[in-house]
This record gives C-alpha cells, sequence and structure tokens, in this order.
C-alpha cells in the first residue's frame, strides 16, 4: 500500500463513510437533482432514477427496463404511503429503524420488501417480528408471513400460538385470520385452548366472513371436547350443527375414548421435573395421585417409592379429566428407589396409583415423551 506524509502523520486510507452515507440519505425524497416523481396516494415523493435502480433490481426494470414509466417524469404506484417512505429512506442510507415503526407499517414494509426484492430487509425483519411476537400482533403476523414465505417466521409464529392460545383464541385478530390460516390453526393439536373458546372465536369468524363457505371450519371444531352442558345449552342453540353431530359428540363424550384433545408441549426438550409440574393430592378412596399443570402428552413417567412389606405391587392409572381412567402399567417394589414406566403416548393431566398406601409414593420427578 502506498503511503504520504501529511503533516507528519502517515495518511494509508481516508474513511468518510458516515459523511457519504449522510450526503446520500439527504436526497430521499428531496427535490435537489430529482428526475423522477412518485405519486403516492394524494402526495408527490421526488426520486433519483440513478440512485434507485442501483439499489433495487425492481426499480431498475421499472426506471429503465423499456416499460411506460422509464420516460415519465410520474410515475404512480398502490402503495401504503408510510411504507414506501420507509422503504425510500432505506436505499438511500442502508438503514431502517424498526423500533420507532408500529406493526402496522411494519407488516407494510415486509410485503413492499417482498416485491420489491429486498431480500435483506425481509430477513431482518422477520427476526425483528420473531422477537416480538405477542398475543395482540401474532395473528396478523402469521398471515403476512404466509403471504410472503417466509417459513421460519411461520413456524415461530405457530409455535407462539401453541403455547398461548388459552389467550389468543379470546383476542380479536383471531377472529380477523384469513380462512386457510385459520384452518391451519385449527387442525394443529398443539393448539393449546378451551373448546368451548375456540367455538365462540369460530361463530365471531363466521360473523367476520359472512362470504366464506363455513362448513370446513365448522367442521374442524372438536365437539367431543366440549362437555354435555356447552353441546346442549350453547352449541345446539347456534345452529351450526346439525342434531346429529351433537349426538354422537355427546355419545364420544360419556365413553371417554379416543377423544381428539388439544395438548401442551412440556417446555425445553419435552422433559418436565414433577415437583414444578405437578400437585400431590389423595383421591376419594385415599389413593395418592397427582394432578399436573396443564394437560400434557406424556408416554413415560418417573417416581420415587418407599418399600413396604404390607404391599409392593402397584398400578398407575392415568386420565386427562379424572373421569375416564387408563391402565397404563403396574410394577413391582422391593426396595426404596425410583421407578420408570413407559407407554402408550397419550395426553395426561391425571395420574393415580393403585394398590400401594398412602405415603408410598414419596414424588412423582419426571413425565416426558420419551
Amino acid at each position: 500500500m502506498s503511503s504520504q506524509k501529511y503533516q507528519g502523520t502517515t495518511v494509508e486510507n481516508i474513511d468518510e463513510i458516515d459523511s457519504f452515507v449522510a450526503d446520500m440519505a439527504s436526497l430521499c425524497m428531496n427535490e435537489p437533482y430529482s428526475d423522477v416523481e412518485f405519486l403516492v396516494e394524494d402526495q408527490r415523493l421526488p426520486g433519483h432514477r440513478l440512485v434507485l435502480a442501483t439499489r433495487s433490481e425492481y426499480f431498475r426494470a421499472l426506471l429503465y427496463g423499456g416499460l411506460a414509466e422509464s420516460n415519465q417524469r410520474e410515475v404512480p404506484l398502490e402503495v401504503p404511503l408510510e411504507a414506501f417512505k420507509v422503504i425510500l429512506g432505506y436505499l438511500y442510507s442502508g438503514k431502517m429503524p424498526l423500533s420507532t415503526l408500529d406493526v402496522d407499517t411494519i407488516i407494510d414494509v415486509l410485503d413492499l420488501a417482498h416485491l420489491y426484492g429486498l431480500q435483506a430487509v425481509e430477513s431482518g425483519i422477520g427476526n425483528y417480528l420473531q422477537q416480538n411476537l405477542s398475543v395482540s400482533n401474532v395473528c396478523t403476523i402469521l398471515d403476512v408471513a404466509r403471504r410472503n414465505n417466509l417459513n421460519q417466521l411461520s413456524e415461530e409464529c405457530l409455535n407462539f400460538i401453541d403455547n398461548n392460545g388459552f389467550d389468543i383464541v379470546k383476542h380479536d385478530s383471531f377472529a380477523q385470520l384469513p380462512k386457510e390460516s385459520l384452518e391451519e390453526l385449527l387442525r394443529r393439536d398443539k393448539l393449546w385452548a378451551l373448546e368451548i373458546d375456540i367455538f365462540r372465536a369460530v361463530c365471531k369468524w363466521r360473523d367476520n366472513h359472512p362470504n366464506e363457505d363455513f362448513k370446513t371450519v365448522a367442521a374442524l371444531v372438536r365437539l367431543p371436547l366440549l362437555t354435555v352442558q356447552q353441546l346442549v345449552q350453547e352449541v345446539r342453540l347456534s345452529g351450526l350443527f346439525e342434531p346429529d353431530q351433537i349426538f354422537n359428540a355427546i355419545g364420544e363424550v360419556d365413553t371417554g375414548k379416543n377423544l381428539p384433545y388439544r395438548v401442551g408441549l412440556l417446555p425445553g426438550e419435552n422433559v418436565a421435573s414433577g415437583k414444578h409440574f405437578a400437585r400431590r393430592f389423595q383421591d376419594e378412596q385415599n389413593r395418592t395421585a397427582f394432578q399436573l399443570r396443564d394437560l400434557f402428552v406424556i408416554n413415560f413417567i418417573e417416581a420415587i417409592f418407599q418399600y413396604s412389606a404390607y404391599n409392593n405391587t402397584f398400578e398407575v392409572h392415568v386420565s386427562s379429566d379424572q373421569t375416564h381412567w387408563n391402565r397404563v402399567g403396574s410394577k413391582s417394589v422391593y426396595e426404596t428407589a425410583t421407578h420408570y414406566l413407559t407407554f402408550k403416548q397419550r395426553p395426561v393431566r391425571y395420574i393415580r396409583f393403585k394398590g400401594v398406601p398412602s405415603g408410598s409414593v414419596q414424588s412423582l420427578t419426571a413425565m416426558y415423551i420419551k
């Protein structure tokens, strides 16, 4: 590298990047040297063809690609004004202060970034939205993520909705979802919410979308997960389902077999310590039982048993509602130790131990999907 002396100091490089960026940014939407005007909503926004064409293939094709706009001073665009201003600011400065924008504007910007092929903006906004998901915005963000094929953001939205379903299905934005997105959510076993709340949200969705075919949406409500009282007093009176559908659902509720549960996933790697996720109690026959914090899918239980000479064999029963119990296995206890039981994966809220004296089950230490 060549260098020269300047006032006693060796100068190897001149760096005025900050000044250059500031000068370029000052041109944004300013009249001097502009050679094009964008007509957006009711405003005229001056621009510079060379700058925009250099920064975006979309504008290169629009302004130099032989289209009618190539020879026009005024170029009308049907785009959201505020979002377009943000895009222009980015094209001139290389910066976009997302934290200063509201979610609606950010979503409009994301749509324009996709249209204009600005992949760095798409990626940056996707990461920003992923970090700022909330009950109030996740349905809107899911919609725009699907629209722009942002698969990672879509998956994060779905996971967030799964884990916050109780609140989200009650939010107005849930009833505003496009039909395709709503049906995708209703099909998910992991949409963790009360079915009566889902039913009510679907009714609101129908009111908001009177011209949509409602049958395919209604078919995704899991009627057997509702109580008989809810089916008779609320679902029947809504007129959305045929009497036979309601009677069949009541029959499934009575048997408790193969119900189409919606269940939560345990945090972390689907492993949970019993002391954090289960409450110990004695059932009506003084048997040791545990109530899990919520309805979880599990197929493995770990517990510490204290050996008793009076009875060393016990059975394990699990239930989702304390009405229908399933025996999932039995064990023989010959010493105080940790015992493990693996069974077919199923939704579980309650665990009880039959055949062991009260106090023999010292603790439920873990349950998870093995």
